[in-house]
């Protein structure tokens, strides 16, 4: 399939970047940063959350593996090297490849645990060896997915509605001054130039959460379905991972795409005001997630999407990324750092609190009590409980 340029990839690893390394230079636009947010609604926190926090930090030494979303990897950049400092015994190298290639890895067991913007499939469990048992899938951070634009001498924020968004992505809305463009955004000269719509190329849990969301919120004008991978139309740029996609609408005018919210914010990219199911044009922010994942908190690996939920404040385009380990350690010692570094990054004491300084929500209360929960049932190869206060 055409593309209009050639595929660019970049491998990054490990835990030691610093977070603007991660990021890309801004491109001429500017859009209004996110404004900061305590954790959503959902209950309250369980248990005695300092105890079990400071035993994570007691966690077994060596090096952990894992791979997957380049959603999270922002996050967890700066979180697994905050929680190195604090345990100079463990270092966790995380691989940012993409939720399917990061599936691909831990079904292969070459991960100690992976990450993906959606759960494993039913298809996807039936590929983990039956000796290796269950498999645990839970929430890590929760974001959203911001459509960014480059869009030369256009300085007012434009709006754009599903229907639309639906257009721009299968190819059938071609320029910036399409009738239906325009139609939601008066007062705004648009240019006549060609949109460059900027997708992903990897298989991609931003993507499904994208698609995801214009199969929910247009049913009648998206076709091409809900996937981590699509069958873009020839139009399209199709780059590898999140930061590929933030390079490429840098580098290229009258481009649009989608990337998570903490890589636009960092690049100070200019994002649009999307229609959400209320009937209100809202731009991503972390009160503006929070808000959508207010209207469900109790997701589970099986019903886990978050996008076009109602009311007035919430961003439609939003979605957790799932951390995924078995059930049954295959190594004690291997299984007791991947749960306590877990069970540390996704509750608040622990990594949750560098959430909002890097532009994710912090997971709310009944879902950092279902991820101790979940956790608690992972064991060691004999059956040994490996969190334990």
């Amino acid at each position: 399939m055409k593309t209009g340029r050639s595929h660019r990839t970049r491998r990054v690893v490990g835990i030691g970047l610093v977070a603007g390394g991660i990021f890309l230079a801004a491109c001429s636009s500017s859009s209004t940063p996110a404004t900061t947010t305590t954790a959503p609604l959902g209950g309250k926190l369980t248990g005695d959350n300092a105890k079990y926090l400071a035993a994570d930090l007691k966690a077994p030494g060596g090096t952990l593996q894992a791979a997957g979303s380049t959603f999270v990897q922002p996050f967890f950049t700066k979180a697994f090297y905050t929680y190195t400092s604090k345990n100079q015994a463990l270092q966790v190298n995380y691989s940012g490849v993409g939720s399917g290639t990061g599936i691909t890895d831990f079904e292969a067991g070459s991960v100690a645990f992976a990450a993906s913007d959606v759960p494993m499939s039913a298809s996807d469990l039936a590929k983990v060896p039956t000796a290796s048992g269950a498999v645990v899938q839970i929430p890590d951070t929760l974001g959203g997915v911001s459509i960014s634009y480059n869009l030369p001498g256009v300085t007012k924020r434009v709006r754009l509605d599903s229907t639309t968004l639906a257009g721009i992505f299968d190819g059938t809305i071609k320029t910036w001054n399409a009738s239906q463009i325009a139609a939601l955004n008066p007062g705004i000269t648009l240019p006549s130039n060609a949109i460059v719509p900027e997708v992903r190329a990897d298989s991609s849990g931003t993507t499904y959460i994208f698609t995801d969301y214009l199969a929910k919120a247009a049913p009648s004008s998206w076709t091409l379905g809900t996937s981590k991978t699509i069958t873009w139309p020839s139009s399209a740029v199709q780059t590898p991972k999140n930061s590929g996609v933030a390079s490429s609408i840098k580098s290229t005018p009258y481009s649009i795409g989608y990337i998570e919210l903490a890589y636009a914010i960092q690049n100070g990219f200019t994002y649009a005001a999307v229609k959400n199911a209320a009937g209100t044009y809202v731009i991503p922010s972390l009160n503006s997630v929070a808000a959508d994942a207010d209207q469900k908190v109790n997701v589970t690996s099986t019903d886990f999407s978050i996008v076009n939920e109602p009311g007035a404040t919430s961003y439609p385009i939003s979605g957790y990324s799932w951390a995924i380990l078995l059930q049954k350690q295959t190594s004690a010692t291997v299984g007791a750092g991947v749960v306590k570094v877990l069970d540390w990054t996704t509750h608040t004491g622990g990594g949750q609190d560098l959430a909002p300084a890097l532009d994710y929500v912090v997971l709310p209360p009944a879902v950092q009590n279902a991820n101790r929960t979940a956790l608690l049932t992972v064991t060691g190869p004999t059956g040994e409980t490996l969190l334990t206060k």
